[in-house]
């Protein structure tokens, strides 16, 4: 049985099933940098369980999962702790080591790399990609704009 992913709920399944428990499709191709939800935290542990990623040199980001209310603030600590896939065994068995979790049932058919490595994007690559995305913004604003300006110039040439 092959290893499935639902971007959706970014988990990992092991199940002859064509859709996830969410009702969306599995995805055929993933990569494994693919973000994996590793764990959830109603805030009792979130400080160690960070600690213990930062430790074992894990990336991760986290979540907020707990509803906000306009009149309180946010409800709650509850927050999703996500991870590149690749490093999904490796923070299994950190949890694990510092007793944070238990492994799952299907831990031994997860077919990744037991040390992983995890490069940041080069500096000059981060610069490049910022300025074609301000870019790419710039020019879907002023597409957006030309856009309405031609369909009001329609309009009024329709009630002329």
């Amino acid at each position: 049985m092959d290893m499935k992913y639902c971007s959706k709920c970014k988990r990992v399944f092991f199940t002859d099933n064509e859709r996830c428990e969410c009702g969306k499709k599995f995805r055929k191709k993933y990569d494994n940098d693919s973000p994996v939800a590793l764990i959830a935290d109603n805030g009792e542990k979130r400080e160690a369980i960070a600690e213990c990623l930062f430790k074992a040199d894990i990336p991760y980001s986290i979540t907020e999962t707990s509803g906000y209310s306009a009149s309180i603030g946010r409800i709650g600590r509850d927050a999703l702790f996500t991870i590149p896939l690749v490093f999904l065994k490796k923070g299994l068995d950190a949890l694990e080591k510092a007793g944070l979790a238990e492994k799952p049932e299907w831990y031994d058919k997860l077919d990744l790399p037991d040390d992983p490595q995890w490069e940041e994007m080069p500096e000059g690559k981060r610069i490049v990609v910022k300025i074609v995305s301000i870019l790419a913004f710039l020019v879907m604003i002023y597409l957006c704009v030309a856009g309405v300006d031609l369909i009001a110039a329609y309009v009024m040439d329709l009630f002329k």
